[in-house]
């Protein structure tokens, strides 16, 4: 999360803007796994034009990628195979990168293992996780950023219909739950 906002606020420096150092919103553990709510950076003055507000918005999660990376890789070698465990137990959602690196280092999975992974697949995971959330072009998300740097004033019919996909992906989760 640290490097995702001082990519952003690195890049708004070079282009000259007048930004805050990231502001981390903290939660309680209890509440948040992860111990935030996030960051922000405050830009204290406008943006030049739409492509200096796309090199910013884009900067954190590519910053933000680029040590998430190396941490999955390194962190599915420490990962092992584990037998099942009996009484179940709580994993991460698979994405297709997810199943592609760790079908890349193990292979096929028997059904009778799982991957058991470190702390740092862990936090990447999360990394992954939360730069795809920041990633919906919706308000000022990054992605909201993005979409009104490349669409202008059509930004909001992006992120209507982002949101309605959403709404209805959502619906149809749990309604395939309930059946």
């Amino acid at each position: 999360l640290g490097v995702h906002e001082f990519g952003h606020y690195f890049t708004a420096r070079r282009y000259g803007a007048s930004v805050s150092l990231p502001y981390f919103i903290p939660a309680p553990p209890p509440l948040f796994l992860f111990g935030t709510l996030g960051a922000v950076i405050r830009m204290r003055s406008p943006v030049k034009d739409r492509n200096s507000l796309f090199d910013i918005a884009a900067a954190g999660p590519l910053a933000g990628l680029a040590v998430a990376l190396p941490a999955i890789v390194l962190g599915l070698w420490w990962s092992t195979l584990v037998p099942t465990p009996p009484g179940g137990y709580i994993g991460f959602g698979q994405s297709l990168l997810m199943r592609f690196l760790v079908q890349l280092r193990f292979g096929t999975i028997p059904s009778d293992m799982v991957v058991y992974t470190p702390p740092m697949a862990d936090a990447a995971w999360a990394g992954f996780l939360v730069t795809a959330l920041n990633l919906f072009p919706v308000g000022q998300l990054d992605g909201g950023r993005i979409a009104y740097a490349l669409f202008g004033r059509r930004h909001r019919m992006v992120g209507a219909i982002t949101l309605g996909l959403l709404t209805l992906n959502v619906l149809a989760a749990a309604n395939s739950v309930l059946i």
